[in-house]
């Protein structure tokens, strides 16, 4: 190849590298997650509703019961994940850091926004609140997790 067709050649990518540095660098940091990160393991939640001030143990949308204790093998990094991204008609707005975990707000519909408050104790523990309201109703839902070991993983 002659000089003036490397010349050439340079010249052709000198943009293509550039369009695609600037296709990162204009990437919305919406997309980076800044949440917590938790240890995978074997977790113990404890979770509460609360309709209007009083403990219940149905969903208020649907009625449904609710398990009130489960102790199951998860990565709760995965699903925190998930508190942070929009989803279905749901989106994460107003993000907070504070001193001992993070705030936000989750709008869905034309609904009111729930508020979010994530408290996180390391990397072994968290509570989670979401409170609202559907209708003239207040609603608040507490999640107490905890790592409280290791899985244990069968043999085949």
């Amino acid at each position: 190849m002659t000089k003036v067709g490397r010349s050439e050649a340079h010249r052709r990518r000198v943009p293509a590298i550039a369009a695609v540095v600037a296709l990162f660098a204009a990437t919305p940091a919406c997309l980076a997650y800044d949440g917590p990160t938790f240890r995978s393991g074997l977790w113990k939640f404890e979770r509460t509703l609360e309709t209007d001030g009083k403990e219940t143990n149905r969903l208020q949308a649907s009625g449904l019961l609710i398990a009130r204790e489960m102790t199951r093998c998860v990565d709760p990094t995965s699903a925190m994940k998930a508190q942070f991204t929009p989803f279905g008609a749901c989106k994460p707005k107003n993000f907070r850091k504070t001193d001992g975990g993070y705030v936000f707000q989750k709008f869905c519909g034309s609904g009111a926004p729930i508020e979010t408050q994530i408290d996180v104790r390391g990397d072994s523990a968290y509570t989670l609140i979401n409170e609202g309201n559907i209708g003239k109703m207040s609603t608040k839902e507490t999640v107490v997790a905890q790592r409280v070991g290791d899985c244990r993983h069968t043999g085949s």
